[in-house]
Order: C-alpha cells, then structure tokens, then sequence
C-alpha cells in the first residue's frame, strides 16, 4: 500500500522526523511510505497517479483529479474546508482530519485571550513600551465571569475546562445531543443562543467553518450581547461577519474581541481591525505547539491501523457536512 506524505517546509514546528517516519511504517509491513516535500510539485505529480493514501497539511494536498488510486485522504489539521474541493466530496475517497490534536494549546491560548482582557495586559504592554509606570485600575478576574463556547468539540470543551477551573461560570451551545460535560454549567442548542448571548462576559467560537457556519456570528448575534462583552475566535475567520463585528467595535456595541483567525488571512494591513485598542489580533497560530506533530503522527497511525482493518476511522469526517 503506497502512502504519499507531504511534508511542509515552511512550518518548523511540523518538521517530520525519522522516528515519526519509522512509527508509520511499524503499523505495517506491507507500507510503501513516500516522503515528500511540497514545493517539489514534479515528484508529488509522479506520485499521485499510483498512491493509495495522501496525508500533509490542507495547503498541501494537491489536485486530485490524476490521483486514479486513492482512497483515503487525510488532514494534518482539524479545519477541513481547504481540503474538501467538489471533486473529493463527490467521490468515494475517504477524508479524516487531525481533529483532537490542537485541543491543548488552542485552549490555552483561549485562557490567554481572556487574561489579556480581565488582566488588561495588552494596556501593560503598551504601557511598557512607553516606559510609562502606570497602574491600571479596572483590573478583574474570570472567576464568576460567564464564558460561553460555542461548539463543544475537542477545543471547545478543554477550553471550557481550564475555564472552570478558573472558577469561570461556563455556558456552552451545541447540536442536540452532546453530552454536558460536568464543569460546564448550562448546555443549550442553537434555540439557546441568543439568551447565552445576552447574559454572556465572553463569547469563545470553536466552530468549524462549513456553509452552514458562515457568518454564524453576525450583526443580529452581536446585537445581542452584552457592551462589555469580548468575542473570541480560534475556529475559522469566516464564521464571523468580518464588517459587522469592526462595525459592533467601532460603535462599542461589544466590549472588544480577540481574533487567532479573520476572513481573510494574513489580514489586509488596511484593516481597521488592527489600530482597536479593544482587539487583541494572533495570526492563525493558536495551534503550534512543539507537540503538534507528535500528535499528529500517533493520531494518523491510529486511523491508519484501522483503514487497514477495514474498520471505521476514528477522525473520518462527514465530507458533506464539512466535518
């Protein structure tokens, strides 16, 4: 069985390793791993007419349309809109994503998002920069703040557990039939929202980015919270109404927000976004971890022990839904 692995170059921390290459092949004997790296486009091209398995980044992943072989896709990332062009969702090739391996630093990140606010640490920040010793005195805690994530997937609901942990009174909304997790408060559905909303300190988007999530967040949803709210997003920069959320700032209907991700990446330098003084701005790097690729090599080899049994993937996706 031959497996085509694209490795990226341009990503330090997803350099792969012998060893990582050495446990894909222990899976199986019968493994033909082909390692290559995406900028050498002629030797990817030579070897997708014949490849059984592709696995790299979304960015990574060539045309399909000469990969006669193939029947498995797999994603080093949780986000598979990049991946699921018309002509893979309309074939029998399977897709699986990385989703679970970033739920540990993008939450992380997320209880930073949130210090940086209560704590007023970008003020410190730029405090510092003028040498200027100042105590700011509107400091507060998260503890009793109401934090609701919206999708309790693997970030979501890490993040709502640090969050807890903090003494954070966590609300969530998901689809029906998610298990309320026991550090979070109150789980409602979608009908839920705009209650959550209005009650809410902050608002953490862990969705995915499909066509039924686009713009999820919008001049009505941000109507609906709190002025002093903040809204979080470490999914993907499309669930937010990009305009509607600068025009929500500029006009502090919302108390700020705090973006790994934006509709269009990397964000245009003339983007009103970054002069706020109430916007805090990462660049889609919530993720990276010195981990990450040993995550997502073990978390292949777990799929890939199952396809070779002929068993369901453990992170196979439902390509028409998006995730």
């Amino acid at each position: 069985m031959k497996i085509l692995f694209i490795t990226p170059e341009e990503r330090p921390l997803c350099n792969v390793t012998k060893e990582h290459l050495a446990k894909i092949r222990s899976v199986s004997s019968d493994i033909d791993l082909r390692v290559v790296a995406a900028s050498n486009i002629s030797e990817i091209e030579r070897h997708v007419a014949d490849a059984e398995v592709m696995v790299g980044i979304p960015k990574s992943i060539p045309d399909l349309s000469q990969a006669k072989n193939l029947k498995w896709v797999h994603s080093f990332s949780a986000g598979m809109d990049r991946v699921l062009t018309p002509e893979l969702v309309n074939s029998l090739v399977l897709a699986s994503n990385s989703a679970g391996i970033h739920a540990t630093p993008i939450a992380e990140h997320i209880i930073a998002f949130l210090l940086t606010f209560t704590r007023k640490l970008k003020e410190s920040f730029e405090q510092q920069q003028q040498k200027k010793w100042q105590r700011i005195d509107t400091l507060t805690e998260l503890r009793d703040k109401i934090i609701l994530i919206v999708g309790l997937g693997h970030i979501g609901r890490e993040a709502a557990r640090l969050a807890a942990s903090f003494g954070a009174r966590v609300v969530a909304v998901d689809t029906p039939g998610v298990e309320k997790p026991e550090f979070v408060q109150e789980l409602g559905t979608i009908e839920a929202l705009p209650e959550f909303l209005g009650k809410a300190d902050f608002v953490v988007l862990c969705l995915p980015y499909t066509k039924d999530t686009h713009h999820f967040i919008n001049q009505n949803r941000l109507s609906a919270m709190q002025p002093h709210a903040v809204l979080l997003n470490i999914g993907r920069g499309g669930v937010v109404d990009e305009q509607a959320l600068i025009k929500a700032l500029k006009e502090k209907k919302i108390g700020g927000a705090a973006l790994d991700v934006t509709e269009q990446e990397p964000l245009p330098k003339d983007s009103p976004l970054w002069d706020m003084d109430n916007v805090v701005i990462t660049p889609h790097h919530s993720g990276i971890s010195e981990k990450y690729m040993d995550r997502a090599v073990d978390l292949f080899c777990l799929n890939l022990q199952a396809y070779l049994k002929g068993e369901r993937l453990p992170n196979l996706i439902d390509k028409t839904a998006g995730y």
